[in-house]
């Protein structure tokens, strides 16, 4: 079984149907504008846009965020994308949602109505069924991609790599937000065994990770070894599937092993 995009499109506690349907008809009645509102103790609740550029971001009264979360309340976020606005989170949006820790939702006003483009902080597919088969996942920048593939493999087997807020092709200005595969492996605890992959079939072990460049000058893709010379990768407009190694390895740049597998 593969899980599509409607997965992350579809009605889920704590985006209920009921809650969806007051949230589209004030993203509708919004435009231009980003709606924004929070869920609280199970319905949906608008709020005054306070940000400064209302059309392009969100800002919510910080009196009233605080009040949710104080009560106990607080159990989602939802906010709009106006003028054919990404159907993903921007990297200010997961800042916000990281900040916040819970769940946020998108959507994307039509010509009627809005429409569910996506939830994140909520439970993803799992990688792998009962029977250790992969289950595919459909790619969504920030919510399902090729890093929180590896985070959901790597907290499988206790290893918890932290979220990073990033933007759509944040690889084309390294300048802007860093190297964010390579400048972070050591404070996550992962070395890099070889940066030549005519050595990877002599050195990989399953459980290690894989740097590429794809269309990029550093590297943009993340994957898992799985063993048997097969590789677990998530790339755009791809369900999450194995892969034969030998089909990707000239392409490696870097070969990486997390501390915690020794």
């Amino acid at each position: 079984m593969a899980h599509h995009p409607e997965f992350f499109r579809q009605p889920t506690a704590p985006f209920t149907a009921q809650v969806l349907a007051a949230a589209r008809r004030h993203a509708f009645e919004a435009q231009p504008h980003e709606a924004c509102g929070l869920v609280r103790l199970g319905a949906y609740v608008p709020c005054d846009n306070v940000a400064e550029n209302p059309e392009s971001s969100f800002a919510i009264d910080d009196d009233l965020f605080a009040g949710a979360v104080l009560s106990g309340e607080l159990e989602a976020v939802i906010h709009s994308h106006p003028g054919g606005g990404s159907w993903w989170p921007t990297a200010a949006d997961m800042l916000s949602q990281m900040s916040a820790d819970v769940p946020f939702a998108i959507l994307v006003p039509g010509e009627q109505s809005a429409g569910l483009a996506c939830h994140w902080g909520t439970p993803r597919p799992p990688l792998f069924d009962e029977a250790g088969q992969h289950q595919g996942r459909a790619f969504l920048h920030g919510v399902s991609d090729c890093y929180t593939l590896c985070q959901d493999y790597y907290a499988g087997v206790g290893i918890d790599l932290p979220d990073f807020a990033r933007d759509w092709e944040w690889w084309v200005e390294p300048e802007k937000y860093g190297n964010l595969y390579l400048d972070n492996l050591a404070a996550q605890g992962f070395d890099i065994v070889t940066t030549d992959p005519r050595l990877v079939p002599g050195l990989a072990r399953p459980g290690d990770a894989y740097l590429m460049r794809i269309a990029s000058d550093v590297p943009n893709h993340a994957g898992i070894y799985l063993g048997g010379d097969l590789l677990l990768e998530h790339l755009p407009r791809n369900l999450s599937h194995r892969e034969p190694m030998g089909r990707k390895l000239k392409r490696v740049t870097h070969w990486l092993r997390p501390g915690g597998l020794g």
